[in-house]
């Protein structure tokens, strides 16, 4: 199962869309399905997927931004959000 939501969120497929996909139930269960098969891995593999899922993180970060600006008090709380799926693809 982590091995395919790994495939599945490296093709650009959501949390969202895996875990309806994989009838995961939510979308937080597809995230730690994929960091755990991220944890299987090392190296050059790790980092590549890491740093695609970063450069994700970052266009989601962007987007909230500027659609949320208006409301800055949405804007933290949707970017400490962020902030926590980024710390758990760290190594």
């Amino acid at each position: 199962m982590d091995a395919q939501v790994l495939a599945l969120r490296e093709g650009g497929s959501s949390y969202s869309a895996i875990a309806r996909q994989l009838e995961l139930g939510r979308a937080v269960d597809a995230h730690r399905s994929f960091v755990r098969a991220l944890g299987t891995l090392d190296g050059p593999a790790r980092q590549r997927l890491v740093d695609h899922e970063e450069a994700r993180l970052d266009r989601l970060e962007r987007r909230i931004r500027d659609r949320d600006a208006a409301e800055p008090d949405k804007v933290t709380r949707r970017v400490k959000g962020v902030d926590k799926l980024r710390e758990a693809i760290r190594p």
